[in-house]
């Protein structure tokens, strides 16, 4: 007997519904002429136009049903078959990948050799954020996904832990941090959600003092993003610029005793400097981190846009064609962006 998952209509439609067993036959019922829309609506997003079913028991396709139907089995088919997938689909294919007989470079990826791949990953969603193109959002989304899960089914294979132990722990982690929206704590605008997040992390991680939370800033975080967030914890104890003024002008301070610094001395004024630049752009509302990309992404655009001149006028990119360069270089800020 095939295996198969059964909804009532009204709850199929419910928006606490949303993970499906699509290798799975599944069963709607009682479905009227009120919520036949919806349920449509909902099966077509999950199963896809295309899904081979049964209306009152004529087999048809999904995109095919008509009003007056009262009960729609959808077959469950392998995912190599469909058009549509699921979470659950995706932690088999990477487990499929896995397998002995699976891919052998999957198989041969640690914890270690993927580790770099989630911090690409997560800067080429940010550029696609930056972007605002929808499709490369999505696609990066995967992506990132994807590592977290990676990393799940390379510790399943050592018995460590498995995609549902991390599922079910950012469930737990998600309930019981938001205490405004499942507790009985109170938030009326973000900044008070935030602290509410905050004091529930605190407990939740057995921060006892300001040092616990600084010791939670990962040494592994890029140096600007480590002194961002830093920053950040400090600035909750009123250790802070009275304004974004006051920031400005430790950088120009800054910046002098670069100036006067020598030798090794050089190195630490220099470090001084980026910290304070963080502190402007913190106090201003603007991650460092994106600035910076952003800033290189414009300066590699503009360069191939002097690159090419310089090539379509004959000339080598070096020093002695400074001035030639540097003319093109403004014209590509016009070009570029």
């Amino acid at each position: 007997m095939r295996s198969y998952t059964y909804f009532i209509a009204d709850e199929f439609v419910k928006r606490e519904f949303n993970s499906f067993e699509l290798n799975a036959d599944n069963v709607i019922a009682e479905v009227t002429a009120e919520n036949f829309g919806a349920v449509i609506k909902k099966a077509l997003r999950v199963y896809g136009k295309n899904a081979e079913c049964e209306a009152d028991g004529v087999k048809t396709r999904l995109e095919e049903v008509h009003e007056g139907t009262k009960t729609i089995k959808i077959f469950g088919a392998p995912f190599v078959k469909r058009d549509k997938y699921t979470f659950g689909d995706l932690v088999e294919i990477i487990r499929r990948l896995r397998d002995p007989d699976g891919c052998p470079w999957d198989r041969a990826q640690t914890h270690e050799s993927i580790r770099s791949n989630a911090i690409e990953e997560a800067y080429e969603l940010a550029e696609a954020v930056d972007m605002k193109d929808k499709a490369k959002t999505e696609e990066e989304s995967g992506d990132v996904m994807l590592q977290g899960l990676f990393h799940a089914a390379i510790a399943e294979d050592e018995g460590l832990f498995s995609p549902d132990d991390i599922v079910n722990a950012l469930c737990v982690k998600l309930i019981f941090r938001h205490t405004h929206i499942f507790g009985d704590k109170k938030a009326a605008d973000p900044d008070e959600a935030l602290k509410n997040w905050e004091a529930a992390k605190a407990v939740e991680k057995g921060y006892t003092s300001l040092k616990d939370k600084i010791d939670s800033v990962p040494v592994t975080f890029g140096a600007l993003m480590r002194a961002h967030k830093v920053q950040k914890i400090i600035k909750k104890t009123g250790f802070d610029f009275a304004d974004v003024g006051g920031a400005m002008e430790k950088v120009r301070e800054e910046l002098g005793e670069f100036e006067r610094a020598s030798g090794a001395e050089r190195e630490k004024e220099g470090g001084d400097i980026l910290f304070a630049a963080v502190n402007v752009l913190r106090m201003a509302g603007i991650d460092p981190e994106v600035a910076l990309n952003g800033t290189t992404a414009r300066f590699i655009r503009r360069f191939m846009y002097v690159e090419q001149k310089m090539r379509e006028a004959g000339l080598e990119l070096k020093a002695e064609n400074i001035d030639v360069m540097e003319k093109f270089y403004r014209e590509s800020k016009k070009v570029t962006g």
